[in-house]
Formats: structure tokens, C-alpha cells, sequence
């Protein structure tokens, strides 16, 4: 573990941190909305809600006089997440296009057309089935990494060998952590 000011340094400063990649220790992500979330009895239907704004303020359905109107908050979640990978992966890299598919009906106008999260979650596991290998382990290149060709050679050049270890090592492009 790191110390988390002093990235450097392990957490109780008697020592360097080690840093390992997400394929030799896999990680596990939560997306996590920071005490704006609500509990939800699913014998009771849909729900319906005045709409809390959160950090995206970009969502279709609270624009205008949207944000008075009560809504189900579940096709606006998956709005969140598909805009996330959209603002962050999608526009600001190259190697995720395989994605665009699925973001694109993630972050439809129109709440309804929405897909639902057990249908994003079975087309995700699809697409990266269908994935080779090599696209599994290549990198991700940031949009303006052309504009500095030396980085992106250095990077390329660490990315390869990193990868061959991993490789010489059999482990899964995409490993999954212990539950």
C-alpha cells in the first residue's frame, strides 16, 4: 500500500510503495454516488423521484422543466455510466471503440430506450468475449499523445515489455479478482 499523499512511499513510511499493473493484481471498481443514493423495494413497481442532481449535469430528462418532474432513477444511472466512459474513455482515447455501441444506446435521450442494467451487463460480457487476446492487452493512447511522437514511442516500447511478461507468465488479459 501506498501512503496517500507521499505516493512514493509505503503507508507507514518505512519504505518505497510497490506498484503492481491491474493484470498482475486484478482490481475490483465500485461506482459510488456519495450519500445520493435511495433504497428501493422492488415488490413496490418503478420508482418515481424528483430528480437530485449529481456531479453530471448533462442528463436529458432533468433539462428544463425536467428537473421537477418525478422519473425513474434507474435509466438515468446507466446515463451517468455511459456518459462517464463516454467523456472519459471514448473522447479522450483511442482502443475503447468497440464500446461506442453500447454508450451510445447508454446515453439516449430518451430514458425509455435506456437499456436496462442486466441488458448492459450481459452486452458487455459479450463484447469482451468476442475481444482477441491482443486487443485485450493493448494500451490505451490518449487523443493527444500524436502531438508528442518520443512519449508515445517510450510508452509503446514499456507497454510491449510489460506485456510479453504477462504473456510469458500465462496470465489472462483479463483476470478477475478474488471475490
Amino acid at each position: 500500500m501506498y501512503h496517500p499523499v507521499r505516493l512514493w512511499m509505503s503507508r507507514d513510511f518505512k519504505g518505497t510503495a510497490k506498484y503492481y499493473t491491474r493484470t498482475a493484481r486484478p482490481t475490483r471498481y465500485y461506482l459510488i454516488d456519495f450519500g445520493l443514493s435511495r433504497k428501493y423495494n422492488p415488490e413496490d413497481g418503478e420508482p418515481e423521484e424528483i430528480p437530485i442532481k449529481g456531479g453530471d449535469k448533462t442528463v436529458p430528462e432533468f433539462q428544463g422543466r425536467g428537473e421537477f418532474k418525478p422519473c425513474n432513477p434507474f435509466p438515468t444511472d446507466i446515463y451517468y455510466i455511459g456518459n462517464l466512459i463516454r467523456g472519459d474513455f471514448l473522447e479522450q482515447t483511442r482502443g475503447v471503440e468497440f464500446m461506442k455501441p453500447l454508450v451510445d444506446d447508454m446515453v439516449q435521450n430518451d430514458p425509455a430506450k435506456r437499456p436496462h442494467i442486466d441488458e448492459v451487463v450481459r452486452r458487455f460480457d459479450e463484447i469482451m468475449r468476442t475481444l482477441p487476446s491482443w486487443k485485450l492487452r493493448s494500451r490505451l493512447v490518449e487523443l493527444g499523445e500524436a502531438k508528442h511522437p518520443i512519449v508515445g514511442t517510450i510508452r509503446a516500447i514499456h507497454h510491449f515489455f510489460r506485456t510479453a511478461a504477462h504473456v510469458l507468465r500465462f496470465r489472462n488479459p483479463l483476470p478477475r479478482p478474488r471475490a
